[in-house]
């Protein structure tokens, strides 16, 4: 009788720990759901300071959210189709923004005022991002080129060519000497942002480049892609370093946490996941989402990660609890 009492006392700690391991690794359920937006939900933001969010969305607008209070501080409207793409500036007054419309937008966001419409590309504009120092944005087309634009006027300072298909996304180095864009021709590029000139090309990705994240150290580039893999590269040397793989549908977003430990991917397949960088290794599966998930943005103090679906909602994950094994 003893003995059947111990196994029993096993089996139910057993069943415990395996609960808490679920728990940990695939978690359904987000701490804060933001709704209100009507359309896909894909260009995810954090303020510098960590207090709102901004997501572009495919209901034509960029809403602006209080992650506190999870309301919507300010809808900034202009554009005539899609906005794919949000990026703040460095001391977060300024928001740029890329659109189905083919145009760049920069707007003031105290005021709800838009400052420039930056016009040029020739077909819708999927990714944009500012210069470390706040005076250029950069864009990515589909219509295969990169430009770079001056923020005082509103001037294009330049067209960078050299991609074969769509470019889908850019990023900008924390150094500011490098720019990286990914596109359709399933290759990433790098380019002299101020002379214009294209300085290497990495190949790996066996398809579309959806996204590229450089880390906050500049040391590694990380991209998501249509082969359901995100890759992270050593720069400057172009090298690859890990593969991740474990999503079943194409990588629509990749965002590193700041301390450059670990590594967001959004999916086709619904799914968020969380990687340990230096194993490869997957930490959490966040599966709240019920439609692609199109968007990744942790915040600036890397507790939190939001994500953007096409269910219309973000979704707010604590992810400083999880990695301390606490829901």
């Amino acid at each position: 009788m003893k003995m059947k009492q111990r196994f029993l006392s096993v089996c139910c700690w057993i069943m415990v720990i395996g609960c808490v391991l679920v728990r940990t690794d695939v978690v359904g359920a987000a701490d804060q759901v933001l709704s209100g937006h009507a359309g896909s939900t894909t260009g995810l933001a954090w303020h510098p300071g960590g207090e709102s969010l901004a997501c572009g969305c495919f209901d034509k607008t960029i809403g602006v959210w209080d992650v506190k209070t999870g309301k919507r501080q300010r809808i900034l409207s202009g554009h005539t189709s899609y906005v794919y793409c949000v990026a703040w500036n460095r001391d977060g007054t300024r928001l740029a923004s890329a659109s189905y419309d083919r145009t760049v937008r920069v707007w003031d966001v105290e005021t709800g005022r838009q400052i420039h419409k930056l016009t040029g590309h020739s077909a819708p504009v999927l990714g944009v991002v500012w210069s470390p120092d706040g005076s250029k944005v950069a864009s990515g087309s589909l219509d295969k080129t990169v430009r770079v634009w001056d923020v005082s006027n509103g001037g294009n300072f330049g067209v960078l060519k050299g991609h074969t298909h769509y470019v889908i996304s850019v990023d900008w180095s924390p150094d500011g000497k490098r720019l990286a864009s990914g596109g359709f021709d399933n290759t990433i590029k790098l380019w002299d942002p101020h002379t214009g000139a294209e300085t290497q090309t990495l190949k790996g990705h066996a398809g579309a480049i959806e996204m590229v994240s450089w880390s906050r150290d500049g040391t590694r580039l990380a991209s998501g892609g249509r082969d359901l893999t995100a890759i992270v590269w050593a720069m400057p040397a172009g090298k690859q370093v890990r593969v991740l793989k474990g999503h079943k549908r194409r990588i629509e977003s990749v965002a590193w946490r700041q301390d450059g430990l670990q590594l967001a991917t959004g999916s086709q397949d619904g799914t968020v996941k969380v990687w340990e960088v230096a194993t490869a290794k997957t930490l959490h599966t966040l599966t709240g989402h019920t439609k692609p998930v199109r968007g990744v943005a942790w915040s600036p103090d890397g507790k939190f990660l939001a994500s953007g679906s096409d269910d219309h909602l973000i979704k707010l994950w604590d992810m400083f609890h999880r990695d301390q094994g606490q829901e």
